[in-house]
């Protein structure tokens, strides 16, 4: 059995515990990095707590789990407590195992790209590309378009009729908050950069949008990606000091910014491509709402690290109002003598500012659902 000291496990939080003899059924426990999980352990199953030696409690471990994680007398598991209060056990044996997806490019006329994504988000070591004949100079051009859109991913074996892909970015060593303010300085710098051409700066400002919408996106998935990994694995989850709450709405804070990336992005292509036709004056809605905007994008990421909740409300409720008065705006729009080029060039941009100013409220509802999530206490 396990033995667990309760005035030893009070003061350390990550202990082991040597396995002396495993019987009977099965512990209220969660169970990690298992790689068969017994079908006979159900939900429902409990077990007593056992006094022994005058102050160590003990608990036996399921057998059928002691098995599929195989296990012997005298190995070590860990021990962690939750931010729930619960005990996670996980086997030592088994947390390096490596994971391999693998694709039959042949078989595929269309979607490869879709595949490598949906396996990179995974979370797995290695992705095999195979072919039973010579690998098609698309696919390549697919893998190569892969590899420019996703960060951390590196071809380490290409054959005529095999390319595999592997990982060189250990998930827990870039903090989920990392690449959030990447995305966060990308999106302010394509708005910015929109604004001051308007404002009469040089156009070449916006020669490298693609570029950076690409790297918003690439963000977005290095989240998904780190998140599915804490998701599965619990020592990713404590290296990147985040439960599986606070993971899930840094990944929904990540799909907001990728999305507002976008806005932006557009918002950039269409000042380039008409700069002359926009007569839009900067010190009048909807141009006007950019600065407010961005001080409120400013306010909200920052208070990710501050957690100031009235300053989190404030910059929503000042977004809120701002989308308010760009709405009002759009309707002005209508009503005078204008080209219809331009009348529908200025529309898209105060869409797109407006569209700007919703995805900042939903990053501000992220925040404050995360900060909710971190008071709650048990009663």
């Amino acid at each position: 059995m396990g033995f667990i000291n309760t005035d030893y496990w009070r003061h350390n939080r990550n202990i082991y515990l040597t396995i002396e003899y495993i019987g009977l059924l099965s512990i209220t426990v969660t169970y990690g990095c298992s790689q068969r999980r017994a079908d006979s352990l159900s939900e429902g199953d409990f077990r007593k707590l056992q006094l022994t030696g005058g102050s160590t409690m003990i608990v036996s471990l399921p057998k059928t789990w002691v098995k599929g994680n195989r296990l012997d007398k005298g190995d070590v598991v860990s021990i962690e407590e939750l931010a729930s209060g619960d005990l996670r056990i996980s086997p030592m044996q088994g947390k390096d195992a490596k994971t391999c997806v693998s694709i039959d490019c042949c078989s595929l006329t269309v979607g490869l790209v879709d595949l490598l994504i949906g396996a990179y988000l995974s979370g797995t070591n290695t992705i095999e590309v195979k072919c039973d004949q010579k690998i098609p100079r698309s696919v390549r051009n697919n893998i190569r378009d892969f590899l420019r859109d996703t960060r951390g991913m590196e071809i380490e074996d290409d054959t005529e009729k095999l390319i595999r892909i592997v990982s060189i970015l250990n998930p827990s060593e870039l903090r989920l908050q990392v690449s959030i303010n990447r995305m966060y300085i990308l999106i302010s710098s394509l708005v910015n950069d929109a604004f001051e051409v308007l404002n009469g700066e040089d156009i070449d400002l916006l020669s490298d949008i693609q570029d950076r919408e690409r790297q918003i996106d690439a963000r977005r998935l290095l989240v998904e990606r780190q998140v599915a990994s804490a998701l599965k694995n619990p020592s990713v989850e404590k290296k990147l000091k985040v439960d599986r709450y606070t993971a899930m709405e840094h990944a929904n804070i990540a799909r907001v910014l990728e999305r507002m990336g976008d806005h932006a992005a557009r918002l950039a292509v269409l000042v380039r491509d008409n700069s002359q036709l926009v007569q839009s004056k900067t010190t009048e809605l909807p141009l006007l709402a950019i600065p407010t905007w961005a001080q409120a994008l400013k306010t909200l990421v920052h208070n990710m690290y501050t957690k100031d909740v009235n300053i989190i409300h404030e910059a929503k409720t000042s977004l809120v109002a701002l989308m308010a008065e760009i709405e009002t705006s759009e309707s002005d729009l209508w009503t005078g003598r204008k080209s219809a080029e331009r009348l529908f060039c200025e529309f898209q941009i105060s869409e797109s500012i407006r569209r700007l100013c919703a995805y900042g409220i939903n990053f501000a509802e992220a925040l404050l659902n995360m900060l909710m999530h971190e008071r709650l206490e048990s009663v």
